[in-house]
């Protein structure tokens, strides 16, 4: 088992506070695990995520704690090992506490590996070695991928909508309408290529493709797990891609800052892509749609705020500055100096530079 990673700083009593628990809830829940699991060793796991409560058992089990508004749709975890195989821990459904019925418990495999998060912690940057993994891990994102397009659906074949997927005309027009000026060129010109992103094939979406949900063999900088399927759900194909400029740079004070060799990963992965994914070799208005997508999916995980989970509102100047600062980097490839750089997106919309 490959050392655990650092703690995460997020607050265990700050969880329970927030789902309006009682007091004792956390006692409660680690009773109803050694229950379950007598004999076996239990603790906190060192990582917390917002919306969970999360328990190593043993060696190889975790056990979750999610409110309901939180909770993981098994069905799409099923799918998603079906088709993502490894990477995926395999979940079930334990129950509900039984005092409280607004936790729900999830036991997973434990995954092998170190986040990215830690990974990224504990290397020199501009390393050899770090500049190889960073190739490894972009590839490994192009295989998820290409994957993901073997197994896609027309939208009439996608059973249930998910929450994103459901309302992408109503959230790109409220992004669109919102944001500060200097995106609105982009997202108003995104509007018209909507139908051609939604007639893409829809492929099964993370949904949370964050470097602390990616697991990766510290020797090899392979991809080992992907964590934290409760927002998965089938989209257009690209909406996913989104996820990619988080492998090209991290967050330095705050600041998200690509890699010196940025524009070389980005590049790789969209080799990557075309050679494994042979329709889209062939047919540049199809991977136009593409970039489309992945357009509208940095602007659908960057552009709307969390806030607990509602996803309804724009984010904004002096309250989400985190998120806008991205927004900047990924949308404008905005760099602090006397002269601005062009978008990433230029090719898709020349006009709107």
């Amino acid at each position: 088992m490959a050392s655990e990673p650092r703690d995460s700083g997020v607050s265990l009593s700050s969880f329970f506070t927030r789902c309006h628990l009682p007091i004792d809830a956390r006692g409660q829940c680690d009773e109803f695990v050694t229950a379950r699991f007598p004999g076996l060793d239990i603790r906190p796991a060192p990582f917390q995520g917002y919306c969970s409560y999360t328990l190593f058992v043993g060696g190889s089990t975790i056990v979750q704690f999610r409110p309901v508004e939180h909770c993981i749709n098994i069905d799409i975890v099923r799918e998603a090992c079906a088709i993502f195989g490894a990477l995926v821990p395999e979940v079930k459904l334990l129950g509900t506490m039984p005092d409280n019925n607004k936790l729900h418990v999830f036991c997973m495999r434990r995954l092998n590996g170190v986040s990215l998060t830690d990974f990224r912690a504990s290397t020199r940057r501009q390393t050899d070695a770090a500049k190889l993994h960073r190739r490894q891990t972009v590839r490994d994102f192009a295989w998820f991928h290409s994957q993901a397009w073997k197994h896609a659906r027309t939208k009439d074949q996608v059973q249930r909508m998910g929450t994103v997927g459901s309302t992408l005309q109503w959230r790109l027009e409220m992004v669109a309408s919102s944001l500060p000026e200097r995106f609105r060129r982009l997202t108003t010109r995104l509007l018209p290529a909507l139908p051609s992103i939604d007639g893409l094939p829809w492929t099964l979406s993370h949904g949370d493709f964050l470097p602390s949900n990616i697991l990766m063999d510290r020797q090899t900088g392979e991809t080992s797990g992907l964590l934290d399927w409760a927002e998965a759900e089938w989209l257009p194909f690209g909406v996913g891609m989104y996820g990619l400029e988080e492998l090209l740079g991290e967050a330095r004070s705050g600041q998200f800052i690509y890699y010196p060799e940025a524009d070389k990963l980005r590049s790789l992965f969209w080799s990557e892509i075309k050679s494994q994914i042979h329709e889209l070799r062939g047919s540049p208005c199809q991977l136009r749609a593409v970039r489309e997508a992945q357009l509208l999916g940095v602007l659908l995980w960057h552009a709307i705020a969390f806030d607990d989970g509602r996803l309804d509102r724009v984010v904004e100047e002096g309250t989400d500055d985190g998120e806008i600062q991205r927004l900047d980097t990924f949308l404008l490839n905005y760099k602090p100096g006397p002269k601005a750089s062009v978008s990433i997106f230029r090719d898709l919309f020349l006009q709107a530079i």
